[in-house]
C-alpha cells in the first residue's frame, strides 16, 4: 500500500490516498453491521452516530474551545482506507482517523480533533465527526453546528480542519474508501446524497449553484461549487486527487439528486 499525504493546515486538513482497486464500478460488498444499539442523533433529519456511540476517547482531544461561523457550502472527500475490510467494526476505522488526526507524533498529526464533520462508511452509517464541545464538555446531540441550533440558511458551523485555507463555514463529509477506481458502495452513496440533500434544504443552499466562498479568518476567497470535491479547492489548498477520480465525477448527479430534495 502506497501513501501520499496532501497539505495540511493547523486545523488538521489531510487526506491519505491508498493505491487499491474494486471489480465493478462500485466499492467492495461491506462489512456486516454493528449490532448493539448505538447512540444516535437525528438532529438534522438523517440519523448520525454521535460521538459517545463512536467511542472516541475525548480526553485525546485538545482543539479547545470551538470556533463558529455561517455555512457556506460543502466539501466532498475520501480517505486512506481502500475497502475498510481491515475493521469488523466500521467505527474501528472511524476512531483510528480519528487518533490519526489527534495524537501528537509519532503517534498521529498532532492537529487536536478529526478534520471532517461527517464521516460515512460502505454500509452507508453516518458519523459525527469535529466536536462541536470541548474535550470536558463534549456535545452529542448536535454534530456539525453550533448547539441550540436550527437547519436554516446562516445556521452556524462548527469549524473543522479538512480543505487548507478554506475552513471557516466549509462543510466536510468523508466517505470510507479510496475511489480513484470504483465508486463508493450503493449505500455509502445513498447515504451521501441523504445528507447532501437534507443539508442543502435546510440552509436553502442550491446545490447545483456557485457559492461566492469567502473566508473572514484569513481573507481567502473563490468561486467554488456549493457541493464541491476537495480538488476542487486545487488552486487555494494545494493539489490533490480526492475524493478520487470515480467520485468526484460522481458529483454532478449528486447536485442533481440533491436539488430533487
Amino acid at each position: 500500500m502506497t501513501l501520499n499525504r496532501d497539505l495540511a493546515d493547523r486545523s488538521g486538513a489531510q487526506e491519505i490516498i491508498a493505491a487499491g482497486g474494486a471489480d465493478g464500478p462500485f466499492g467492495p460488498p461491506p462489512n456486516p453491521p454493528f449490532r448493539e444499539p448505538v447512540k444516535t442523533s437525528y438532529a438534522w433529519g438523517f440519523p448520525v452516530v454521535t460521538r459517545s456511540g463512536l467511542g472516541v476517547d475525548e480526553s485525546q482531544m485538545t482543539w479547545g474551545a470551538p470556533e463558529f461561523s455561517p455555512a457556506q457550502l460543502i466539501t466532498v472527500h475520501h480517505t486512506f482506507i481502500p475497502n475498510g475490510t481491515e475493521y469488523p467494526d466500521y467505527r474501528d476505522a472511524v476512531r483510528e482517523i480519528y487518533r490519526y488526526h489527534t495524537l501528537p507524533a509519532p503517534v498521529g498529526q498532532g492537529w487536536g480533533d478529526i478534520g471532517y464533520h461527517l464521516v460515512i462508511d460502505p454500509n452507508g452509517v453516518i458519523y459525527a465527526g469535529r466536536s462541536t464541545g470541548t474535550a470536558d464538555k463534549p456535545v452529542d446531540d448536535s454534530p456539525i453546528f453550533e448547539p441550540g441550533s436550527t437547519l436554516k440558511p446562516g445556521a452556524r458551523i462548527v469549524t473543522a480542519g479538512h480543505v487548507y485555507r478554506a475552513n471557516t463555514g466549509n462543510i466536510g463529509i468523508c466517505v470510507i474508501g479510496d475511489f480513484t477506481n470504483h465508486l463508493p458502495s450503493k449505500a455509502a452513496l445513498h447515504s451521501l446524497d441523504i445528507v447532501l440533500a437534507r443539508l442543502c434544504s435546510g440552509l436553502k443552499l442550491d446545490p447545483s449553484s456557485q457559492v461566492n466562498y469567502v473566508n473572514p479568518d484569513n481573507g481567502v476567497t473563490a468561486t467554488m461549487p456549493a457541493i464541491s470535491g476537495h480538488r476542487d479547492w486545487s488552486a487555494i489548498a494545494g493539489p490533490t486527487e480526492c475524493p478520487g477520480n470515480r467520485l468526484h465525477e460522481a458529483l454532478p448527479l449528486l447536485r442533481k439528486l440533491s436539488d430533487l430534495g
